[in-house]
């Protein structure tokens, strides 16, 4: 009888601490910052990497023949590696010479067959030489004609680098349907790219901004609506959704002058203009006006340390895969603890 009853003891005690270390791991989630090479972002890093399990670095692009370009943060990625952070390679369409992403650079690479091996090809050994775990795609601004292309691309390049034990991330923009007239989030099929891919990163931020008139950057019911469509078409323990860790500032009568403010840059703002930010209920975002030297009137549209841990708790609600930052380098502590906050 004592043989069976310590036998069904220890049972009990495994399973409490299986559910308790998978409780916890549930709990912990993804929480994905992204970085660029620059001095700022790895000051970030040193300082909150406690509050971060992966970090993306968003440093490489690539030319019309397929050819990789840009450079490997190594300080950033050896000091992640130290501290057992993961690590992503963000590859994107961004192309210097338009300062825009690129639709027709990315069905270049899609379309012809030489440049897509040598893309993916270079994906792999980028991969190794930096043991990142895995590769995020970031293709912006993709033309609506390549949707079934950019479809068969990922499904292509994820297949390669899983045979190489190397994760795929795909970001996407945000969207609450598919819209054949909206140029910007149609040429993204949802449900063929999250078959694919590990992991979706949906760009839950620029609801609107600067190019557009003044509005929440992530209003509340838009996220809402957003992750409720991807977790209709993609497993939602595939989801990450996206915070910013910025505002946006419209210079009401010149255009041009508007800027983007990061969340620090934000804060001194604040201070130096005596501004009243007032809580939006409508849209769940912090905003306020001034204005400047030149007697312009400015709107600026951005979230606070509540707002933050409010919508990052939708990570929680929806049961996604965790949340990602954009970007790490002017943030404080009171950003990261609103998050950890939020996604408990």
């Amino acid at each position: 009888m004592k043989k069976w009853l310590i036998i069904a003891v220890s049972l009990a005690i495994a399973i409490v601490l299986f559910m308790y270390t998978k409780g916890e791991a549930k709990a912990a989630g993804m929480t994905v910052g992204y970085t660029t090479g620059d001095t700022a972002s790895y000051n970030s890093l040193t300082k909150y990497h406690t509050y971060m399990n992966a970090i993306a670095t968003d440093t490489f692009a690539f030319e019309k023949n397929g050819q990789i370009i840009g450079d490997a943060p190594t300080k950033q990625l050896t000091y992640a590696k130290k501290k057992k952070i993961k690590t992503w390679a963000v590859i994107s369409n961004y192309n210097d010479a338009i300062y825009d992403f690129d639709g027709d650079l990315a069905s270049r690479v899609m379309s012809n067959k030489t440049a897509k091996k040598r893309f993916t090809d270079q994906l792999i050994t980028l991969a190794k030489k930096h043991s990142y775990y895995g590769i995020n795609i970031d293709f912006e601004a993709v033309n609506p004609e390549d949707r079934a292309a950019y479809s068969n691309f990922i499904q292509y390049v994820s297949q390669a680098l899983n045979k190489k034990h190397i994760k795929t991330m795909v970001s996407v923009p945000a969207k609450s349907a598919d819209d054949k007239n909206d140029d910007w989030s149609w040429p993204y099929d949802y449900a063929k790219i999250g078959k694919y891919a590990d992991f979706v990163q949906v760009m839950t931020y620029d609801e609107h901004g600067i190019w557009g008139e003044p509005g929440s950057v992530a209003s509340t019911n838009w996220i809402k609506s957003s992750l409720q469509f991807s977790v209709k078409k993609i497993k939602a323990n595939k989801v990450i959704m996206g915070i910013p860790a910025y505002g946006y500032d419209w210079d009401v009568k010149d255009g041009s002058t508007s800027t983007i403010r990061e969340w620090n840059e934000l804060k001194s703002l604040i201070k130096k203009q005596k501004a009243k930010p007032a809580f939006n209920k409508k849209s769940g975002s912090m905003t306020f006006s001034y204005v400047d030297k030149k007697k312009h009137k400015h709107v600026v549209w951005y979230e606070n340390e509540k707002t933050v841990q409010t919508k990052s708790h939708l990570a929680k609600q929806y049961k996604i895969a965790g949340v990602s930052v954009y970007a790490l380098g002017n943030e404080s502590e009171s950003f990261w603890k609103a998050i950890r906050k939020g996604t408990k």
